[in-house]
């Protein structure tokens, strides 16, 4: 048998799970997949086969790195999105050296996520 990860979801903690849903369905675009909690201490949020799930902590653990990387297509449209929805740019959209296209921004708790265009989405060489 040989195994596969067919798919990843990070949690992350965050102070108030339902001013984080708002946040990300603001700026990215996310929709809410499930909740548990009345106001919610836990959701699944995302979009396609990529997302996040959302956990209520009062002293939510934030990296100093990226800690959060997302493929995406149409990483201009997001970035622009995200800038109009006022989100904290972290790291601008930038062509890396082995070719993504990427940026970063920070959530209301200071995650930092990071979105990316790979070449072969772009229709460049190296993809």
């Amino acid at each position: 048998m040989t195994i596969r990860f067919l798919k990843s979801r990070t949690t992350i903690g965050v102070r108030d799970v339902a001013a984080s849903i708002t946040f990300y369905q603001h700026a990215l675009g996310l929709e809410v997949h499930a909740t548990m909690g009345e106001p919610p201490d836990f959701a699944l949020i995302g979009l396609g086969d990529g997302g996040l799930g959302l956990v209520q902590s009062a002293s939510p653990a934030v990296a100093d790195f990226v800690c959060c990387y997302f493929d995406v297509e149409g990483v201009e449209e997001l970035h622009q999105r995200c800038v109009d929805s006022g989100a904290s740019i972290t790291g601008p959209l930038t062509r890396q050296a082995w070719g993504n296209y990427d940026f970063v921004i920070a959530d209301p708790d200071g995650h930092q996520l990071a979105f990316g265009e790979v070449p072969a989405r772009l229709g460049e060489p190296g993809g």
